[in-house]
């Protein structure tokens, strides 16, 4: 693969040294670009993007190559769209910046603008549900939020240091750079999960000056801070809705203390936010997209998670169930005596009941009838209890886009008073565990989370559209189907069988 040899001279050729280490010239560029409302295209802020590609010359490997955009999904060859995607994440920064320092003291909400202003569509301020969920339209929530986060950056080399994570953080998606990094690795340690091949690179010091040249410029801190971070593999969007498989949590677990208290995990987590800020950006429009339910929401989760890995001998299972059950009791509030009085055992605790948690938060607690999910788990599941309380024998599995696939999988009946929709659709969910179980048989080690892609079958049901008929249709579609792995068995995407 040409790419290969390639990858390493395109981040050698950088002409720049040592950069000034601020991040003010990048955003004062991109406002005499004009700003979202008269120059969103790439094309118009010319003098931006060169000084970005020269700076940082990582940037070159999102446009190189095949580049993974999901477990199993991959970018034609040579695609830009996790480039800009990632610049996308960058001005999120740069946004961030302009509005904690009060727009250099103007009158002007030049960093809100850029991430809620200009014709987005269904996103847009006007629309729905933009207007509903758009920070532009929570101005002083944007701006605490903002000022927040500068709370942790102590100084303009903090925020050189977040820019230069987040030029970084997806260049593990580059099949090029894994075959890079993996070639340098013993077998059992190859993987094409990007978090994993990034963090191999980061702890490589050759790796580092051949591939990240900007990083291996840092300061030795400023470097172990970053790879603290990627080293634990740690999966912050999924979280909430109870789509990680347990052993995410480990490498939080053994991180080194110091991290939670020098910004290395604030760091980490925060990276989440801005990228899925970027995640719409393109060519035609470079600027992100804040919205509440990720500022805020993230925000909330991140500081729940970090003041429970405070807590003496915490373990996976535990830690996991403490996060669900904190936003269970609400939704759930009718229940939740109930739930608590079986939770007085350890067992059920780290069993059926961590299983009944992540359920319910894989429908975003929009599922009105728990009784029935314990009652199901308790009586003919154990299987998939098993699997959902990372109890298997071999590795863990995620379903990659699973709340999709039980939420909309579900249908319009979540009331579910017989308790019939929900039972039929969690066999559905076991099926697809047991599909992909079944080609993990001569995995090498079990240690570690596999991502199954289960977006076929999210296919399936947006086309039946309103003629989908709930948890006993989702039955039989994942009764019809199999799974094709990656070379390492570390990743699988989901086949419709004709």
């Amino acid at each position: 693969m040409g790419n290969a040899a390639n990858i390493s001279t395109c981040c050698k050729q950088s002409g720049v040294a040592e950069p000034g280490k601020k991040i003010k010239p990048l955003l004062e560029l991109l406002k005499a670009g004009g700003g979202v409302r008269v120059a969103p295209q790439a094309e118009q802020n010319k003098a931006f993007f060169e000084l970005l590609d020269e700076l940082f010359p990582e940037l070159a490997i999102y446009r190189q190559g095949r580049i993974q955009t999901s477990p199993g999904v991959e970018e034609i060859e040579g695609s830009p769209t996790e480039y800009y995607r990632t610049v996308g994440a960058m001005i999120a920064l740069l946004s961030c910046y302009s509005s904690a320092h009060g727009d250099f003291g103007m009158q002007e909400d030049f960093g809100l603008d850029s991430v809620s202003a200009g014709d987005r569509g269904p996103m847009s301020t006007d629309k729905v549900p933009g207007k509903f969920i758009s920070m532009g339209n929570k101005r002083q929530e944007y701006i605490d939020w903002c000022q927040k986060f500068a709370s942790h950056m102590l100084s303009e080399d903090d925020w050189w240091s977040m820019l230069v994570f987040l030029v970084i953080h997806d260049v593990g998606k580059s099949d090029a750079f894994r075959k890079v990094v993996n070639a340098n690795l013993p077998p059992h340690l190859r993987s094409d999960d990007h978090d994993r091949a990034l963090a191999h690179c980061l702890a490589d010091q050759e790796l580092k000056k051949q591939l990240l040249p900007t990083v291996s410029k840092m300061s030795p801190q400023r470097q172990d801070s970053i790879l603290a971070g990627f080293e634990t593999n740690f999966q912050l969007p999924q979280l909430g809705q109870g789509e990680i498989a347990c052993i995410n949590f480990r490498g939080l677990l053994e991180m080194n203390p110091k991290h939670l208290r020098n910004g290395s995990l604030h760091y980490y987590f925060y990276h989440s936010i801005f990228d899925i800020a970027g995640a719409s950006c393109n060519e035609r429009f470079i600027f992100p997209l804040a919205l509440q339910p990720v500022y805020i929401g993230f925000t909330k989760s991140m500081d729940d998670l970090i003041e429970q890995l405070q807590t003496p001998k915490m373990d996976e299972r535990t830690l996991y169930f403490n996060f669900l059950y904190s936003n269970f009791k609400k939704p759930y509030a009718d229940y939740e005596a109930e739930f608590a009085s079986m939770c007085n055992s350890k067992v059920f605790c780290h069993e059926t009941g961590l299983a009944v948690l992540r359920i319910l938060a894989l429908t975003r607690n929009t599922y009105l009838n728990p009784q029935k999910v314990t009652e199901s788990l308790l009586e003919e599941m154990s299987h998939l209890v098993q699997e959902l309380a990372g109890s298997p024998i071999g590795p863990q599995i995620m379903l990659y886009y699973g709340p999709d696939l039980l939420r909309m999988g579900l249908g319009e009946d979540m009331k579910d008073e017989s308790g019939e929709n929900i039972r039929a659709a969690l066999q559905a969910i076991d099926h697809v565990y047991r599909a992909a179980r079944r080609t993990l048989i001569l995995a090498k080690s079990g240690d570690y989370q596999y991502q199954l892609n289960v977006s076929p079958i999210v296919t399936v049901i947006k086309k039946a559209g309103k003629e989908w008929k709930g948890g006993k249709q989702l039955l039989e579609v994942c009764k019809n189907i199999s799974v094709k792995n990656n070379d390492l068995n570390t990743e699988g995407m989901v086949e419709m069988k004709k």
